[in-house]
Formats: C-alpha cells, structure tokens, sequence
C-alpha cells in the first residue's frame, strides 16, 4: 500500500472537497484528512486545518495541477 502524503491542507471541508474532485478528474486518487471530531466540531477545521492527502507516486503532479489552478477562488 502507497504512503499517502499532505498536497495541500485547507481551511474548510468544502475548499478541500472541490480540489480533491479537481484532482480525481486527473486520475489522481485523493483522501481528506479532518480532525474535527467527526464534523461534529467544523470550527476545528479552521483552527488545525483539512489535509488532502494522496500516494507517493502522485504527490509531484497533483502540487503542480492545484499550483496551476488556485481552487480557493473559483466561482461556479
């Protein structure tokens, strides 16, 4: 099994959930990573942030594809 690594850590649930169907739509397998207590606590996501996180061997593609596009100010 790959060792998953952090691409990039949010501020919200919700940023982390469009990048990571941003990278699904590459192929890129993608998980997230939340210490909130099960989202029974979301403003602990601001303070210690949302991980997403995905294997070793995708890690380089998917920092370029989320550098390339900046998802925390897409409106549509």
């Amino acid at each position: 099994m790959d060792k998953f690594l952090t691409v990039k850590t949010f501020n919200s649930r919700i940023d982390a959930e469009i990048a990571k169907s941003y990278l699904e739509s590459f192929g890129i397998k993608a998980e997230i990573f939340s210490d909130d207590a099960g989202q029974s606590y979301p403003s602990l996501q601001s303070i210690r942030g949302v991980k997403l996180l995905t294997n070793r061997k995708d890690i380089q593609k998917a920092r370029k594809l989320l550098d390339k596009k900046d998802l925390s100010n897409e409106i549509s």
